[in-house]
């Protein structure tokens, strides 16, 4: 609660300052008043006569006042009808303007779609007329490739040994070796 006390103090004084301020300035403008009057009394003029002067100074002002704003009505008045007028032919020209360019962008995808047919059949033209590649060669020569492939694989073939004609015509036959019939306590290598 420290805090709503401070700023109640804290309105109170901003309220005497101003009370205080203010009052010192009325008391100024009333000092000021007699000074002046006392100015002008030195000089010989009174204050019904400074009165006078400053309401006739104000009729003249208001008067000029008067005459501006009715010229500133007749300018407003003549530039509204101006800039309607110039608004107005603004508008038609920039229909006109607008209608040009719908005309001008609708002979244009004509043009377009015109000369989009004549690449198309120039195209297909070109197309035609180019000589056509014979895939039969390719075909063929991939045939003669893998034939030649088998035949080199065919021939680096091992050679089989057929071991049980071997062992029909010699049962009991020892198997040789490098040419040596091995003996039972050495062990085959």
């Amino acid at each position: 609660m420290d805090e709503v006390d401070v700023m109640t103090r804290a309105g109170e004084n901003v309220g005497k300052a101003v009370g205080t301020g203010l009052k010192a300035a009325r008391q100024g403008v009333v000092r000021a008043g007699h000074v002046a009057e006392a100015k002008l009394a030195d000089r010989g003029i009174t204050a019904d006569q400074v009165r006078g002067a400053l309401v006739e100074r104000a009729d003249t002002l208001m008067g000029k006042a008067e005459d501006w704003e009715k010229q500133t009505r007749r300018s407003r008045k003549r530039l509204a009808k101006k800039s309607a007028k110039t608004r107005a032919d603004l508008m038609g020209k920039a229909e006109v303007v607008r209608k040009e360019v719908k005309k001008a962008a609708k002979g244009a995808r004509k043009d377009a779609k015109v000369r989009a047919k004549e690449i198309r059949k120039a195209a297909a033209q070109l197309g035609a007329d180019a000589p056509k590649r014979r895939r039969w060669p390719w075909v063929l020569g991939l045939l003669i490739a893998a034939a030649a492939a088998g035949y080199v694989a065919m021939t680096r073939r091992p050679q089989e040994i057929q071991l049980q004609d071997d062992e029909e015509q010699a049962p009991h036959a020892e198997p040789v070796l490098n040419g040596q019939v091995p003996s039972q306590k050495e062990p085959i290598r």
